[in-house]
């Protein structure tokens, strides 16, 4: 369990931007053989949302939190060697942002979160156009699919790119998340089969255990 000062302390860091701090505290975690799942969901998403929150309410500059993701990035990238160490369930993801929509540290965390779990995962990254993903899925059929989105906004894509892949895949599973349905999705998604909003790593572990049992 990472304790609370350890929490205040990686934010208070990574609030003002000292990158070497903050990986220092993720190298400390990871010598002491702390669970990835518990830096992931108790440090990095805590913090991240903490950040949105500075932000939302003009605590923390645009800059300020673009430095504060690219640190997080940068520690993503640190820990993921040891995620590759896993071995693999055969079961494969496939996680991409929504055309338009720019923000990858969620999707990437929930990529990886999937990989922590045994499978094997692609991120596909930002601003996917939906006919390149669908190409993809058809290339290299994924046992699930996720996508971002956090502009309402982009809400239409979102659907027209549903209706498009359910009509060619009507059997594959698929998992929304983003800020974008975290307060209206139910009269969305209950047009589909086979989709379900992920609102916290905690769904997606349920979700997870239940495809597995399925």
């Amino acid at each position: 369990m990472i304790s609370e000062a350890v929490y205040i302390n990686f934010l208070d860091n990574l609030v003002v931007g000292n990158k070497k701090n903050c990986i220092s505290i993720i190298q400390n975690l990871l010598e002491i053989e702390t669970d990835i799942k518990e830096i992931y969901t108790e440090l990095i998403q805590k913090s991240m949302y903490r950040i949105g929150q500075m932000w939302d309410r003009d605590k923390l500059t645009i800059t300020e939190e673009h430095v504060a993701s690219q640190i997080i990035t940068n520690i993503i990238d640190l820990i993921y060697p040891k995620i590759c160490e896993i071995p693999k369930n055969g079961k494969r993801a496939v996680i991409s942002c929504l055309d338009k929509e720019f923000h990858e540290i969620g999707p990437r965390l929930i990529s990886d979160y999937f990989e922590l779990n045994g499978w094997e995962s692609v991120f596909l990254g930002a601003n996917v156009p939906a006919k390149e993903l669908v190409s993809y899925i058809e290339k290299n059929n994924p046992d699930v699919l996720g996508i971002s989105i956090n502009y309402y906004v982009n809400m239409c894509r979102l659907t027209h790119l549903l209706d498009e892949i359910m009509q060619k895949y009507p059997q594959l599973k698929i998992i929304i998340g983003g800020q974008a349905l975290g307060c209206c999705n139910n009269g969305l998604l209950s047009n589909y089969n086979n989709i379900k909003y992920i609102s916290s790593f905690n769904a997606l572990d349920e979700f997870m255990n239940n495809y597995i049992i399925n």
